[in-house]
């Protein structure tokens, strides 16, 4: 039977290309490692090296089992590892909306990471009291929300707050215009909005009602790339937090601020109470990635 030891050795010898310096890196007396090189190749019943003046050199047979070996064993050793450390790597379970997920969250991975003390999970849910829910059950050990409310039992704390920008086709009349109103939108425009329940969508709506105006909505979807899909083909205009509008790279729609009647959304992070010290410092700016 071949050994891992003697596939190990045969590694060795060609990074090496010398049974000599082979023998010293793995503290083994050249007749032994000569030896297990024999019994190696008698497995394999063909020659792996070639012995010249220099050292040693694999044969076509060892050059092919060297490729394929050094990937497996490679393999091989970060399981062993893993598994031998994985008292040591600690489950973060984080829970968020799809766009926070998708456009705020990489920034922070490595953070979360901790030097790789940290198995980042990451799902995806649709509204605030899933996610919530979710940190009450034990589900997840954090959660990002959007326009979140205060909670009883749960610690929640803003991050960052940032504005909504109108996306549209390139092609729209609004492409030339350097100021963009609220108010041009909603009297103006038919809107491609996400569906209810919807921070976002709940946010626009009570603007709507302060100004004492109905929005012409066409169309109500689950998800940031299908509005994306639906305006850029002409359907209507959208309304996107300043994260997700920034990260566009269709060539297709165009984003703006909106100059009048801003309207934000805030961003926060959910956990147990006594979770907070060790989980927020990992959303310093400081550190996160950019």
């Amino acid at each position: 039977m071949i050994s891992f030891e003697q596939i190990r050795y045969f590694l060795e010898i060609v990074r090496c290309g010398s049974l000599n310096k082979a023998s010293e890196h793995l503290y083994i007396s050249q007749p032994s490692l000569s030896k297990q090189l024999r019994q190696l190749e008698k497995r394999l019943d063909c020659k792996l090296l070639n012995r010249n003046y220099d050292g040693v050199e694999p044969t076509p047979q060892g050059r092919l089992f060297y490729e394929k070996m050094s990937g497996i064993l490679d393999e091989f050793d970060r399981a062993v590892d893993q598994v031998r450390h994985f008292k040591d790597v600690h489950q973060l379970r984080i829970g968020g909306l799809g766009n926070l997920v998708t456009y705020f969250l990489p920034r922070y991975m490595e953070n979360l990471k901790a030097g790789g003390k940290n198995q980042v999970i990451v799902d995806t849910c649709l509204s605030n009291r899933e996610l919530v829910d979710g940190v009450e059950s034990g589900k997840f050990d954090m959660v990002l929300l959007s326009n979140a409310e205060p909670q009883k039992d749960i610690a929640v704390i803003p991050l960052m707050t940032e504005p909504l920008y109108v996306v549209f086709p390139v092609t729209h009349s609004l492409y030339h215009r350097e100021d963009i109103s609220f108010m041009d939108i909603i009297l103006h425009e038919e809107l491609v909005l996400y569906k209810d329940p919807c921070t976002i969508r709940a946010s626009i709506r009570k603007q709507c009602n302060r100004i004492k105006i109905t929005p012409n909505i066409v169309l109500e979807l689950d998800l940031t790339e299908s509005l994306l899909s639906y305006v850029s083909r002409g359907n209507g205009v959208t309304l996107l937090p300043s994260i997700v509008a920034k990260g566009i790279q269709d060539p297709s729609v165009a984003v703006r601020k909106i100059s009048q009647i801003p309207i934000y959304r805030e961003i926060s992070a959910a956990m147990k109470k006594e979770n907070v010290p060790f989980y927020l410092p990992m959303f310093s700016e400081n550190t996160a990635s950019p």
